[in-house]
């Protein structure tokens, strides 16, 4: 796999423009063993995913926390019970992280079928939904971005089930596992044109998260108004069916209320936005919400309209070839991860969107110097895939008291910012390198 990945050496042609990474990578034996050490970790993935997520489940011995799960069942049974479906997102607002049912009034009236379930089968059928998200989304992902002589399918594999931001998800019963498979459709419909659908998948994943939302200037910039009118139309249906279903009132507690929460200023560990690591890097809301700094609010909100702006402003009307519609769709999601209030780890599942998109790039041939866009991408996969992941594993509450009482505090939490660090340098290497792309690349 390794050697699909070019290093651009000059402007010449891409037929003898590129030499592989690594001369030793070029021998058929090298490939083979290459090759050979992929489908076992696939294998070795599958085999530990099924056990973990589906055997031991259906035989009542799954270990997960799914503390996010019951957040959702307890929305579900208030939504058919007529009761507060906000009550637990409103009775617990510190310390962070925010945790309770903080999702549109829509979502709980659509979880309701888990409230007439029983307990135990519900639980699973929910894992089960989320497992196949998952999976179906890397599929998607590794279909429609990287080259078809790639272990597509081992690959799926690999990430589906071994990269922690996903697996996060079925750990905890997380709703992000659905965006997730709704931002991979809705990349499928970037580059095979389909409008209407488009909007639709954005529509319905922004009604989820509202983050989402953020992509609607590709759309704009694109000039697909097909595509801006399906996804208002599924803005306004959603909204409208929470509202005929649990009524109004519940509407403006959600905005009036829960919102609010949701945006303020949140240097929590788990956030990997733009804002969050700003908030760490002034120590400011991290182990409790604290008063808005003014200089903080202008801040994020100067970052996150230039980065919006960034990805809008490489998207182009006319037609261009499927690796930079790829790599356009790519740079709104970062911008997406990076402009929230917040990006949970958890959220970062979407960036394998991001990684294929820039495999693509490189092993095509696209962008003249895919060096940087390597060793960003690289970075990003094992901050986000790797270090995160053994740190939140390894902290506690009582730890980071404990450390924040100590000189230690801020250079930890720069550490803890690395993700957040590395997903802005990928936006800006990839920023840089589609605005420096060959010119044999047609448009």
């Amino acid at each position: 796999m390794v050697e699909r990945l070019a290093v651009a050496v000059g402007p010449q042609a891409p037929g003898n423009a590129f030499r592989t990474l690594g001369d030793g990578m070029r021998s058929p034996a090298t490939r083979r063993r290459g090759l050979l050490l992929i489908r076992v970790v696939a294998i070795a993935a599958a085999v530990a995913g099924a056990l973990d997520f589906v055997i031991a489940p259906l035989q009542g011995h799954f270990t997960g926390e799914f503390e996010d799960y019951q957040d959702y069942l307890a929305a579900a049974q208030a939504a058919a019970h007529h009761g507060d479906i906000y009550g637990s997102f409103l009775n617990h607002v510190q310390p962070i992280p925010v945790q309770g049912f903080d999702y549109p009034p829509i979502v709980a009236w659509l979880l309701q079928p888990l409230a007439g379930l029983p307990s135990t089968t519900a639980a699973t059928a929910w894992l089960l939904v989320l497992l196949a998200c998952t999976i179906a989304g890397t599929a998607i992902i590794a279909f429609e971005l990287l080259p078809a002589t790639w272990p597509r399918l081992e690959l799926t594999a690999i990430f589906s089930l071994l990269y922690a931001p996903a697996t996060y998800n079925l750990w905890h019963g997380q709703m992000s596992a659905v965006v997730y498979l709704l931002l991979a459709l809705a990349l499928r419909s970037w580059l095979h044109g389909k409008q209407t659908s488009l909007g639709v998948y954005i529509g319905i994943a922004a009604l989820i998260k509202i983050a989402p939302i953020l992509l609607i200037v590709l759309l704009v910039r694109r000039r697909w108004w097909a595509a801006c009118a399906s996804l208002g139309v599924t803005l306004a249906l959603g909204l409208g069916g929470g509202i005929i279903a649990l009524g109004f009132t519940t509407l403006r507690e959600y905005v009036t209320r829960v919102l609010p929460v949701i945006g303020q200023q949140n240097g929590w560990i788990y956030n990997q936005s733009a804002a969050g690591a700003m908030n760490r890097l002034l120590a400011h809301s991290v182990l409790a919400f604290q008063p808005s700094s003014l200089a903080l609010t202008i801040i994020t909100v100067v970052v996150a309209v230039a980065a919006v702006a960034v990805a809008a402003l490489l998207v182009r009307p006319a037609e261009t070839s499927r690796d930079l519609r790829g790599a356009q769709f790519a740079m709104g999601i970062l911008a997406m991860l990076l402009a929230g209030s917040v990006t949970w780890f958890w959220h970062l599942g979407a960036l394998l969107i991001v990684l294929a998109a820039a495999a693509a790039l490189v092993a095509g041939g696209t962008i003249r110097r895919p060096r940087p866009v390597v060793v960003a991408a690289l970075a990003a996969l094992v901050m986000t895939g790797l270090l995160a992941p053994l740190f939140i594993a390894s902290a506690s509450m009582a730890g980071l008291v404990a450390v924040s009482r100590t000189w230690l505090w801020w250079p930890a939490l720069q550490l803890v910012s690395a993700p957040a660090f590395a997903i802005a340098a990928l936006f800006v290497v990839l920023a840089l390198a589609l605005r420096r792309r060959p010119p044999y690349v047609a448009e």
